[in-house]
């Protein structure tokens, strides 16, 4: 296996360069695809908090 990965030069074979280049693009396309969503669920949580908050301080302004 490692024989034919390093050729006699020290070079990196071509098949692994690829599959190396295959991971590093897929770890990528994750990596933006989980900061995507997650600003996405960032705003969603916002504007709950600020709903909840709202309505938590009409409450307690009709408590008083």
């Amino acid at each position: 296996m490692i024989k034919k990965i390093y050729s006699k030069k020290g070079q990196i074979s071509l098949e692994f360069s690829i599959l190396m280049l295959a991971v590093i693009t897929g770890a990528v396309l994750a990596g933006y695809y989980m900061l995507s969503s997650a600003k996405e669920v960032k705003s969603s949580n916002i504007d709950t908090i600020n709903k909840t908050s709202t309505v938590t301080i009409k409450a307690l302004s009709k408590v008083t």
